[in-house]
């Protein structure tokens, strides 16, 4: 009798084991599949120049959360669409198309050969207040590639996430300037650089949604 309640406590155990394991490997690949997808349409990238007193917006091709640990997103991935740069200072519109034409020469964001800027996060690491990640990634534009740091506040609502930055890049390290490096150096483009803040203020208002 005794053999076989161990017998039989042996098979419980073994079809607790089958029912069990499955499942929960099922619920670990749910949370690894899970992906945000930036929503396009209500997302968009800030600047301003104070120096030039410019500024506008930009808005993005595709954009992902993913690689999440523990619920948080760790990763993502980022095009940026350069043809949609527009500013917003210039009181008419033939001012504002004046200064986005100038943005899209070759002279800073050469835009006709690099239309697409991408920024790759590599980890975000959680600090307090609650709702606030470290940000740490790399970012490329005009084929040139930066380390980036920031700080960024999210806010998760069901399926939707919220999430807004500020950082400062400083546009020379991406040879966005009057006088680019493989040019012969010229006095005037030089000038004309000068009178063009090298810190770009930059913020995020995204918005992200669960597929």
């Amino acid at each position: 009798m005794k053999n076989k309640r161990t017998v039989l406590s042996c098979l419980t155990i073994l079809l607790a084991g089958v029912i069990y394991f499955p499942v929960l490997a099922q619920q670990k690949n749910d949370v690894q599949d899970v992906v945000y997808q930036l929503d396009v349409q209500n997302s968009k990238l800030f600047w301003k120049a104070p120096k030039n007193r410019h500024n506008g917006f930009i808005l993005f091709n595709s954009g992902t959360l993913n690689s999440f640990t523990a619920g948080k997103p760790t990763r993502g991935t980022f095009s940026i669409n350069m043809n949609s740069m527009k500013s917003t200072d210039e009181a008419s519109v033939d001012g504002r198309q004046k200064v986005d034409d100038k943005l899209r020469s070759e002279e800073f964001f050469a835009v006709s050969k690099y239309p697409a800027a991408t920024m790759l996060v590599k980890k975000m690491l959680p600090e307090q207040p609650l709702s606030t990640y470290r940000v740490s990634g790399e970012l490329t534009i005009k084929g040139v590639t930066n380390p980036i740091e920031f700080k960024t506040i999210m806010k998760q609502n069901g399926s939707k996430i919220t999430a807004t930055a500020s950082m400062t890049i400083d546009r020379k390290k991406w040879n966005i300037n009057h006088q680019p490096e493989q040019k012969f150096w010229n006095p005037f483009d030089a000038l004309k650089d000068h009178l063009v803040d090298d810190d770009i203020l930059v913020n995020l208002e995204l918005v992200f949604i669960a597929k």
